[in-house]
């Protein structure tokens, strides 16, 4: 599956589609991340675009629910963005040595067994006003991990079992989005439309399958009242349907849950899909979902633990569920440096065989360049 060797690879920054993260350097508003140490007001670039960027090493466990197995990736990502007036224009280009790993954007270079290269998004964006903006290009779905999962800002190595396997990665299309706040309660939006980019979304027998299909959805992020106990206590609803090509439609659902207090963050999801839908009956589904503690026991050190689940109930599938807790710390000697270690226990098929242990660790290093 995801089991490479290869030698080093260039990789780049930290930023995301400005729709909405764990406790780490990112501005209050959720947007796009920025350099942990910006320039001081007045500063001048030597850029005409902001250029940001991040390199990471990982040590994962391959995921082959069955296999017991570990591989080596290294990737990075390049962000380039640019402000004129209302306007704003982003681009995010990843190189990895998995290249399925990640399944949205477009490949700049014919794919390699142990390299990719791709632009992964791609946008303007107007913004009329804080509760109405527009982006149009290739965009992220907006799942929480998805805005959300670059390796400067997780505290934990590995994505969510969900990430990337229930709901689609990214399309091309458009999206009005925007936020509004009465004291300390709010509500965000978004609602997107377009052709989903991921290839070999859904399981397949053929060795090869390039599916795209029309999605529509939309999600509704609430900020509640903390009452002075959370400084954050928000829960978001995501609803997408999807006409693949084969007529078959499919539908899917999320719900998402915030929380922070003091040093303490939980985060939460659950993905459900219904999938190949004949007169309103579901052929195979796919759901799971995660729930995410995290303490920071210092202004540098993070403790984080993690439960998750995916089951896959396919006509294709040969693997049907994973669960898998991790329990690691995440250590900021300085802002720009993130280094992190887990320990890992996975029950492959739903506990029917057995579990097995593992170690996963990262180190990963952001950029801002002036």
């Amino acid at each position: 599956m995801r089991y490479v060797r290869a030698r080093l690879v260039m990789s780049l920054a930290m930023s995301v589609t400005g729709w909405a993260q764990e406790s780490a350097p990112v501005p209050a508003d959720g947007q796009v991340p920025q350099d942990p140490s910006p320039p001081e007001p007045g500063a001048g670039h030597s850029f005409p675009v902001d250029v940001a960027g991040y390199v990471s090493f990982r040590y994962l466990n391959n995921d082959a629910f069955n296999e017991h197995r570990f591989y080596r990736d290294y990737a990075s990502s390049l962000f380039l963005s640019k402000t004129l007036g209302r306007w704003r224009f982003h681009a995010e280009f990843n190189a990895d040595t998995a290249a399925e790993y990640d399944a949205e954007g477009i490949s700049l270079f014919p794919r390699r067994p142990s390299l990719s290269i791709n632009l992964d998004s791609a946008f303007v964006n107007y913004n009329w006003r804080d509760s109405l903006q527009f982006q149009g290009g290739l965009l992220f779905i907006p799942t929480y991990w998805r805005t959300h999962r670059y390796q400067s800002t997780t505290l934990t190595v590995d994505e969510p079992l969900i990430d990337q396997t229930v709901f689609p990665t990214a399309l091309k299309g458009g999206a009005l989005y925007g936020e509004k706040y009465w004291g300390d309660t709010g509500v965000s939006y978004i609602v997107y439309g377009g052709i989903d980019t991921q290839s070999q979304y859904q399981e397949s027998t053929q060795l090869v399958q390039n599916e795209r299909a029309r999605v529509v959805g939309g999600k509704v992020t609430l900020h509640l009242p903390s009452r002075e106990f959370f400084s954050t206590f928000d829960i978001a609803v995501h609803r997408m349907h999807r006409d693949a090509p084969d007529n078959l439609p499919d539908e899917l659902y999320a719900v998402e849950l915030q929380l922070r207090r003091n040093r303490l963050e939980v985060l939460g999801e659950f993905e459900h899909a219904s999938l190949d839908l004949v007169n309103g009956v579901r052929t195979f589904m796919r759901q799971g979902y995660y729930v995410q503690p995290s303490w920071r026991l210092n202004p540098r050190l993070f403790a984080v633990a993690r439960y998750d689940r995916l089951d896959r109930d396919s006509r294709y599938a040969d693997q049907s569920s994973l669960t898998r807790q991790s329990m690691g710390l995440t250590f900021r000697p300085v802002p720009a440096i993130s280094l992190k270690i887990e320990a890992d226990r996975y029950e492959p098929e739903g506990g029917r065989m057995p579990a097995y242990y593992g170690v996963t660790a990262a180190a990963v290093w952001f950029f801002h360049l002036p």
